[in-house]
């Protein structure tokens, strides 16, 4: 599994019907779960030794294409491969220069080059109490493992980064305390799966896209009313509430280490999310409300 895309749990039910509602709900049980600070940087950086060659190279998330693949072995390739875009090109250049030569391959985000205390890479605004000295401000967030590129299998938790000319952000989170009210919950979620009618894959897909312009218009996500523009019951979409609302208790019980203000337009915000993984699959917690919303109306830093 690649670190391409990870989805919200309370889109289990809609992905993978009963079977993804009683196996996200499995998954907030699960005490054992590892987590890591989700930042809100660009583009994704890959980087590391090719274990087929043993060479060292950088890319971005291209480099696990299908067809075209692009890894940068050298400076050269950099301007093959990405010159059509002076800026991904740019970061490039910069991060095969500073990112450390280590064994193994990683993943993490750009936040931004040195010599600055305010960063804003896409819909986040990140402010440190003192300026940059490195050369490069990164989150590296995932590990590889596996014999071929195309092969390699995700760990979300890499949390080892050091280079003298990189500020590697920590992305330590973890669980400091469980509100006694979560195992209720979950307990109540689980018996009100037998109540609700689940949506086949590209019914839910639909539904998604329904629940997506919700969020973008900052509607609340009320059952009746997406009962009646989906034709599904209101239960599918109590459940989806409930299942939101488990998420974000678990969250409001997880804590950071990176001494880092973040912003949304001026205004105080939380990290945009973590990710959370166990035995039950791995999933990106985030406050939609907060966060989505943002990521569909703010202005890109990164597309400025």
């Amino acid at each position: 599994m690649k670190n391409k895309h990870l989805e919200h749990p309370e889109d289990s039910i809609l992905n993978k019907g009963k079977d993804g509602a009683l196996e996200i709900l499995r998954f907030f049980k699960d005490k054992s779960s590892e987590l890591s600070v989700k930042y809100d940087g660009a583009p994704a950086i890959v980087w590391g030794i090719n274990p087929e060659n043993d060479k060292f190279f950088v890319g971005t998330k291209s480099v696990f294409n299908k067809v075209k693949i692009k890894i940068n072995y050298s400076h050269y390739d950099i301007e093959i491969n990405h010159g059509s875009n002076p800026k991904v090109a740019s970061i490039l250049h910069l991060c095969f220069e500073k990112l450390p030569r280590i064994e193994g391959v990683y993943q993490g985000d750009f936040i931004g080059f040195g010599g600055g205390s305010v960063y804003n890479p896409n819909t986040i605004t990140y402010k440190f109490n003192n300026i940059v000295t490195e050369d490069l401000v990164f989150a590296a967030h995932t590990s590889y493992h596996g014999d071929t590129i195309k092969d390699m299998i995700a760990e979300f938790n890499y949390k080892d980064a050091y280079a003298e000319e990189v500020k590697f952000l920590s992305t330590n989170a973890e669980i400091a305390y469980r509100d006694i009210k979560l195992d209720l919950l979950i307990s109540l979620a689980q018996a009100a799966v037998r109540f609700v009618k689940f949506p086949d894959k590209k019914q839910g897909e639909e539904i998604k896209v329904v629940v997506n312009s919700y969020i973008r218009e900052q509607k609340d996500l009320n059952p009746n009313a997406l009962a009646k523009e989906t034709g599904f019951h209101a239960n599918l979409f109590h459940l989806y509430n409930f299942i939101r609302d488990i998420k974000l208790l678990l969250m409001e019980g997880i804590t950071t280490d990176e001494n880092v203000e973040c912003l949304i337009n001026d205004e105080v915000c939380e990290h945009e999310g973590y990710v959370m993984s166990n035995s039950h699959g791995t999933y990106k917690l985030v406050n939609r409300k907060q966060f989505s919303y943002a990521n569909f109306s703010v202005k890109k830093g990164w597309k400025r």
